[in-house]
């Protein structure tokens, strides 16, 4: 069984579902880019994959959404 990467859109083609995995991997606590490098990421990933209208669409949601996953999981150590 399938993975699915993109939240909200669960039939996603592989495609699309790969460019969504990276989007999470760089939203995590490991990612190495800045949020809207991430977003850029996968909206020219979604249209490297002939998709424009959805690439744009996704671009939207997560520019205006995004912030409420960023690297959400993150644990600040304790300082004594």
């Amino acid at each position: 069984m399938a993975k699915y990467y993109c939240t909200g859109w669960k039939y996603a083609s592989n495609d699309i579902n790969n460019c969504c995995h990276q989007h999470d991997r760089d939203y995590g606590i490991n990612g190495k880019v800045t949020r809207v490098e991430a977003d850029n990421r996968l909206r020219n990933c979604i249209l490297k994959n002939g998709h424009p209208i959805k690439a744009w669409l996704f671009w939207v949601i997560v520019r205006l959404f995004g912030w409420i996953f960023w690297k959400k999981d993150k644990v600040t150590p304790f300082k004594n």
